[in-house]
Order: structure tokens, then C-alpha cells, then sequence
């Protein structure tokens, strides 16, 4: 397999997912308008903002013409799994630290696009470290 089609791969690689997931999330946060629960409220726009910037970084991955430096690429995606990881405390804090109910709902939809983005960023981080050994 040629570097050049190794990077397509990665590129379908990195983006399907992330397009699949926003196109999900944005179906999702649409019910937003509907929903009267400040609860589901709260994880539906959660769910529509993080699908629309999951979407526009999965589409740049998928039209992307020039090949990834993969050492560059591993150290994003590390750098990834930390700023996932902060998403989740992030929400776990806001469901606990919370009163309002609308913020509790924010604080589950923020930790389970974090939990998403570090399963996803996880794979493809190991994914490329395989590859570069």
C-alpha cells in the first residue's frame, strides 16, 4: 500500500466516525425545540453544538488532500484523550456542583461527548502508534 492511499485510509479513518457521530448528535439536538424536560434540554444542546464541531472536524479529515505527518498526528490525538478527559470531570463537576437541573443535563451531555471523543481518540492513537512502530 502506497503512502498515498495509507492516508486516504486515515483520513476515512479519522473523519466517518466523527461525521456519523455529528450527524447522530445533530438529529438529537434538534429535539431540543421539543423537549420539555430542562434535563434533556440540557443534553440535547450538549448534543447539537458538539455534533456541528465533530462534523466540521470529521469533514475536514474526510476533503483533506495533503498527508498527515503521523508523529504530528499521534501527538494530537494524545493531546486529545487529556482534553477528553477534562470534558468528562468538566461535566461530572457540573452535575454534582449544579442546582439547576438545565446545567446537570449540560453537565451529562458534556460527559458523554468526552467519553465518545476518548474511546474514539484512544483507538486512533494506538491505531498510529502501531502503524509508526
Amino acid at each position: 500500500m502506497n503512502m498515498n492511499s495509507e492516508n486516504q485510509n486515515l483520513n476515512k479513518r479519522i473523519g466517518i466516525p466523527l461525521v456519523g457521530w455529528a450527524v447522530i448528535n445533530i438529529i438529537a439536538g434538534i429535539f431540543y425545540l421539543f423537549a420539555s424536560a430542562e434535563l434533556i434540554k440540557g443534553v440535547l444542546l450538549q448534543a447539537f453544538f458538539w455534533g456541528l464541531i465533530d462534523g466540521i472536524l470529521g469533514l475536514v479529515a474526510l476533503l483533506r488532500k495533503k498527508a498527515f505527518s503521523l508523529e504530528k498526528v499521534k501527538k494530537i490525538f494524545l493531546v486529545n484523550v487529556y482534553l477528553d478527559i477534562g470534558y468528562i470531570i468538566i461535566g461530572v463537576l457540573l452535575i454534582l456542583l449544579s442546582v439547576n437541573t438545565f446545567l446537570i443535563g449540560n453537565g451529562y451531555g458534556v460527559s458523554i461527548q468526552g467519553l465518545f471523543l476518548l474511546i474514539v481518540d484512544l483507538i486512533h492513537y494506538r491505531h498510529i502508534k502501531m502503524i509508526l512502530r
